[in-house]
């Protein structure tokens, strides 16, 4: 069969594989079918016959050959597998066929028959090749990048936040301005200019003045050509051999500058702190070209960065700026440094056109260079000095890989734009050729991005609105009965209202004066308590906070002063109301909505109305707030019925209406019942005496007494008390009862005990006596508690004795005492010991 088989396959061509596919699948049937028909002990046949057991043996080394022989070609088809079989070459015996038979031989094949599937998909193009292709065999690039995993954990609270640390605020040459001035660029000199510094721009849709000095050049940029022609990616330099330089001095900053003029492309990115600082303030700027690196030291070199001249390559447009998310790079560049940016490639905008799953900075660092940064130092305290090698490492990796990345996204936008056109692109410039329209899409997006303008946010104490607006953050908190809309038109407000707003204006004023972040000088939440709960004193106030920020530590009184004015001004303010009884013609009457009246009420009534109005409404509720002004006022006497069931028709004569109101309470008199009292002796009422012809069906049942008015009652009036009378109510004590004894003569000469055959005749109980006004009591008829002399046995409490369980001794000394962790009498279940 072998010998069939190898001729077989050395002519198997395209046209016999069916052929030799079906004798392949009925050979294996064949040997199945006839393994199924051994017996099951062959043992016993290997003993009886010999020329049986030889043959066995035979047959049984040439499947080991054949299945060596298979597992050879699988190691030929799949080099992976070579190291599975790593120390065991072939099967050498049954006991290995039973060990490793699925792990071996199950398992290959299936792997092998998968890899068949994948080839046949891709060669009958159901499996479409990838859109973006990660060049994984460039040269160098696997040897010179190492994967670097995540460490776990959290960072020490040292490092996210030095709260020990001296404020650089206080180092600066030129204070920071936390006014609401408005701001304008302070440009010395505009470099790269295609209009004068002192151009006025205006926008072509608002004709508003623009305020961005470079918006001009951004809009009317002209692109290298270079940019538009794919290219190989140039492998960055290795991570682990290279390092940066720190650039903290004006000559280190002019050498780099320089540096920078002769690149193509250049990568940047910030590390920003917008905890310690009102409006934050940039800490780090990372800078790469494609063979340096550089960490400039940006709260050393403020001042300088501005004037050094890094305008010059920044608004260069023949020198590539990329960036990866640079929203907020770039207001922060022009806040602290008046630096704009001309030629900007957005990798974000890049990653969003190719539809990438993911879109942030370590997510392309792991797709095409295998790198895992650690983000953990994301929001470290990058103001720390000097920095740590792990936060120098990370805050490297930004800007170290980026423009290899970019040349990838940009190879990419080109051939997506040929493979495979977007459904609805977006416009681009008349004449651009097809392969260049999605890398205008990104390039266009970056230029929106970099025409953003820093603009301070003024507090808006009367309305709230904005960013850090009291209303914003109520909302945003979902504090209803502290935003904007709480108010009553009358211009009035709660007391937890006007807390609130007192409370964050002082947090906005302190934080603009220290030049702190508001959450840092009072959270968020702890505004909401002291709004909600205002203290009283000053140990209600810091008994608010677990831990008392450092700000509020140093600033308690002032804190609690200006809660105590603002409670002071709005108990002044609050309108008191006076109570004043309803007139008692109401016709023009209007019905309140709600209880509250808000207002001064007229000293003539809380009924009347004033001159020239014929209404009075709430101007607001507890329930429904303000709400309520718009509704118009009902009249009560629209809302009065014309005829009533009770008084007849309105307008009728006062003295039918008096009838008929008698006949009602007549008929409602005679229907009341009132129920008979116990009788008391002695007593004697004015009621009227009850009818005595009472009917045979209300025999039994309770009498019924008519109503008498309250005019015709007659106070009821007590018994003479006599000395003499003595009232005894009970009856007599009954004595414990006894069996009698009786002799009964059976007939033998002996009297027998029958006392459990004969009953002592029942006592009759005594009726309650009552005694009379001039009967005598008799005294001795009447059982005395005192005369019956108890057993002191039976009066005793017989109660059973603890007895104490004896300790177990040790020798001559008892156990000692069970601690106190031990179980007692809880563990009822012996569930643990």
């Amino acid at each position: 069969m072998a010998t069939s088989s190898n001729a077989s396959s050395s002519t198997l061509s395209s046209t016999s594989f069916s052929e030799f596919n079906d004798k392949v699948q009925a050979a294996a049937l064949s040997a199945t079918r006839s393994a199924a028909g051994l017996p099951t002990d062959l043992a016993f046949h290997r003993s009886m016959d010999s020329e049986f057991a030889e043959d066995l043996d035979a047959f049984s080394a040439q499947v080991l050959s054949l299945t060596n022989n298979l597992l050879s070609l699988v190691t030929t088809a799949d080099p992976s597998q070579s190291n599975r079989r790593k120390g065991k070459a072939k099967l050498q015996n049954q006991d290995d066929v039973v060990d490793d038979f699925h792990s071996l031989i199950v398992d290959s094949m299936d792997q092998l028959l998968e890899r068949t599937d994948i080839c046949l998909d891709e060669f009958l193009g159901r499996t479409k090749a990838p859109l973006v292709a990660i060049n994984y065999d460039a040269p160098g690039l696997r040897k010179t990048v190492k994967k670097i995993t995540t460490p776990g954990g959290q960072l020490d609270p040292g490092i996210q936040h030095a709260s020990n640390l001296a404020k650089p605020q206080l180092a600066f040459k030129h204070p920071i301005n936390n006014s609401d001035e408005p701001w304008y660029p302070a440009l010395s000199h505009k470099y790269n200019a295609q209009v004068p510094l002192g151009h006025i721009y205006r926008d072509s849709d608002a004709d508003a003045i623009v305020n961005h000095p470079y918006r001009y050049e951004i809009t009317h940029i002209a692109y290298p050509p270079r940019m538009f022609v794919p290219v190989n990616p140039i492998t960055p330099t290795p991570f682990e051999s290279t390092s940066a330089t720190w650039v903290a001095t004006p000559d280190a900053l002019d050498a780099m500058i320089d540096a920078l003029r002769q690149a193509p492309e250049v990568a940047v990115d910030l590390e920003h702190n917008s905890y310690r600082s009102y409006a934050g303030i940039v800490c780090l700027m990372q800078v790469s070209t494609r063979t340096q690196d550089w960490i400039v030291d940006t709260l050393a070199l403020r001042a300088e960065l501005a004037t050094a001249g890094l305008n010059e390559v920044f608004t260069d447009p023949n020198i590539v700026k990329v960036f990866h998310g640079a929203e907020s790079d770039i207001v922060w560049l022009q806040q602290d440094f008046n630096l704009y940016i001309v030629n900007l490639f957005d990798t974000f905008h890049a990653s969003k056109l190719l539809d990438f799953p993911r879109h942030g900075l370590a997510n392309l660092l792991e797709m095409y260079c295998d790198f895992v940064p650690d983000k953990r130092y994301q929001l470290a305290d990058w103001r720390i000095r000097p920095l740590p090698a792990d936060m120098l490492a990370y805050a490297r990796s930004d800007t170290h890989f980026l423009l290899f990345i970019y040349d990838n996204l940009r190879n990419a936008l080109l051939d997506r734009a040929v493979s495979s056109r977007p459904a609805s692109p977006a416009p681009v410039p008349s004449g651009t050729p097809p392969a260049q329209a999605l890398l205008r899409q990104a390039l266009g997006r970056s230029e929106e991005t970099a025409l953003r303008t820093y603009e301070r946010e003024p507090y808006d104490a009367a309305r709230g609105t904005g960013p850090g607006g009291w209303d914003t953050l109520a909302r945003k908190w979902n504090k209803g009965a502290l935003v904007a809309a709480a108010e009553t038109p009358n211009g009035t407000e709660t007391m937890q209202r006007a807390v609130y707003r007192c409370l964050h204006t002082w947090r906005d004023a302190v934080a603009r004066e220290e030049d702190e972040s508001a959450r840092y000088v009072l959270p968020n939440h702890y505004l909401f308590q002291l709004a909600e709960r205002p203290p009283a004193d000053m140990v209600a106030l810091l008994q608010t906070f677990p831990s008392v920020p450092p700000v509020v530590r140093r600033r308690a009184k002032e804190l609690l002063e200006a809660i105590r004015a603002c409670l002071q001004r709005v108990l002044t303010k609050a309108p008191k109301a006076v109570p004043v009884p309803p007139r008692a013609d109401a016709k023009d009457a209007v019905m309140e909505v709600d209880s509250v009246v808000v207002g001064e009420v007229p000293a003539a009534g809380l009924w009347s109305l004033a001159p020239g109005s014929s209404t009075r409404v709430a101007g607001t509720s507890v329930l429904f707030g303000g709400a309520l002004s718009s509704k118009k006022a009902v009249p009560a006497a629209a809302l009065a019925a014309t005829t009533s069931t009770l008084f007849g028709t309105k307008g009728k004569a006062s003295s039918n209406l008096a009838v008929r109101f008698q006949e009602v309470v007549a008929r409602i008199h005679s229907a009341l019942v009132i129920s008979p009292s116990m009788p008391i002796a002695g007593a004697a009422t004015d009621v009227p005496p009850q009818p005595t012809d009472v009917p045979e069906a209300a025999q039994g049942m309770q009498a019924e007494v008519p109503y008498v008015p309250a005019a015709q009652r007659s106070t009821k009036r007590e018994a003479p008390v006599v000395d003499d009378t003595i009232a005894v109510v009970g009856q007599a004590r009954q004595k414990k009862r006894k069996r009698a004894k009786v002799d009964v003569d059976n007939g033998d000469g002996e009297a027998d005990d029958t006392s459990s055959l004969v009953k002592p005749a029942k006592k009759e109980r005594r009726t309650p006596e009552v005694a009379v006004e001039g009967e005598m009591f008799d005294f001795t008829a009447v059982p005395n508690i005192l005369d019956d002399v108890p057993n002191g046995e039976d009066m005793r409490v017989k109660k059973k004795k603890k007895q104490r369980k004896r300790r177990p001794m040790y020798g001559d000394f008892p156990a000692p005492p069970r601690a106190h962790s031990d179980v007692k009498s809880g563990n009822r279940s012996h569930t643990f010991k």
